[in-house]
């Protein structure tokens, strides 16, 4: 048995006064539930977002990046970089405040800036393939990557899961039935 498993059930042991067996039962079920679902057993959205005005390059984008300094910046400015470079002919729109990246103002992916980290989010990463296994989240239809300025740029995992998410909003766009639902920004 794994060192870090050992730890955690006589941690859980410690705290609930529970057997070793049972105690590992809980630790087994746990990491079991907490495993990312395979992306087809993902679910799919009734219904499909549109940014009203998105355009070819926000300049609120740029002034977002800017406004970040350090190291946390660079890795932001470096993400921004990376979605524009990797699907060209996109729009972008700041929404409440971060960047998002749109096809025909329908989302693929964003960026959000945090103290400590950057997330690059997708809004149907729950159905995106993760060979590199570098999305996190647990919610029904997204999934992100955090990423640190302290840990190593995975550039071209990440320039994959953009290309896929983009690919599959065009997909989509091209004779998708659902319903369609424009939002704007609760400042305008």
């Amino acid at each position: 048995m794994p060192t870090h498993l050992k730890k955690l059930v006589r941690s859980r042991m410690e705290k609930t006064g529970e057997s070793y067996a049972t105690a590992l039962r809980y630790v087994r079920r746990r990491a079991e539930r907490r495993a990312t679902p395979p992306a087809e057993s993902a679910p799919v959205r009734k219904y499909r977002f549109r940014y009203r005005g998105a355009a070819r390059r926000d300049p609120a984008i740029d002034a977002y990046a800017r406004s970040v300094e350090g190291p946390l910046g660079e890795t932001l400015t470096r993400l921004v970089n990376l979605v524009r470079s990797t699907v060209p002919g996109h729009d972008e729109i700041a929404f409440r405040g971060a960047p998002q990246f749109c096809i025909g103002g329908e989302p693929f992916c964003y960026v959000v800036g945090y103290p400590r980290h950057v997330n690059l989010g997708f809004c149907d990463g729950a159905t995106l393939p993760d060979p590199a296994r570098i999305l996190r989240g647990r919610g029904k239809y997204m999934r992100h990557v955090r990423l640190t300025p302290r840990d190593p740029f995975p550039g071209a995992a990440l320039a994959r899961l953009v290309a896929e998410s983009a690919r599959r909003v065009r997909s989509m766009q091209a004779g998708d039935p659902r319903e369609v639902r424009e939002l704007r920004d609760a400042r305008r």
